[in-house]
């Protein structure tokens, strides 16, 4: 079975103090079971999958997301940089880094996740906008493409800065999506 751990923008403009849109000591609080939980996949030799939100000032003003929230995880800047001690987790030599310019990797990264893994674990943040987007995205690929993969979300390794978000959050993954949740 290929097993794949997703770690979604577990970066710093989300999670530290003065990050840009920081979910604060609730993403920090995570931060050692993320690497826990890294640290099973690196000692099974399975496959991590650690996604970067990038935004990249002179194009904020034309994407869509500037609608909603300020420019965050720019390009170059620490708030861009993976949080902590997490970042060792992309030396590891079956670790592979994604950078997204959408609240989900690109749809050629998701076929490929859907045709090469039979397991997916989805953690990390912010738990009611890009792990979301990022389950329904793979789920949707999943049933179009007729693949059966089991999908899980690890609920101590994921944080939000809404905390009725966060559990809406996990309760679509689990009750529309059908994902198993731990």
């Amino acid at each position: 079975m290929n097993n794949l751990l997703i770690i979604v923008d577990y970066q710093y403009d989300f999670v530290a103090d003065d990050g840009l849109l920081t979910a604060g000591k609730k993403a920090q609080d995570i931060e050692n079971n993320i690497y826990t939980l890294s640290n099973e996949y690196i000692k099974n030799n399975s496959d991590i999958i650690f996604t970067l939100d990038t935004h990249i000032k002179e194009e904020w003003h034309i994407h869509p997301e500037s609608k909603s929230f300020n420019i965050h995880c720019e390009k170059g800047t620490k708030g861009h940089k993976p949080y902590g001690k997490i970042e060792e987790i992309l030396s590891y030599k079956n670790c592979k880094v994604l950078e997204k310019k959408g609240y989900t990797p690109t749809l050629q990264d998701i076929e490929n996740i859907v045709n090469n893994y039979d397991n997916i674990e989805i953690c990390g943040v912010v738990t009611d906008i890009c792990v979301l987007q990022t389950a329904i995205t793979i789920y949707n690929a999943c049933a179009n493409m007729d693949k059966n993969i089991h999908f899980k979300v690890n609920t101590s390794a994921c944080a939000s800065f809404n905390e009725n978000g966060h559990t809406f959050a996990l309760d679509y993954m689990k009750n529309i999506l059908g994902f198993e949740i731990v």
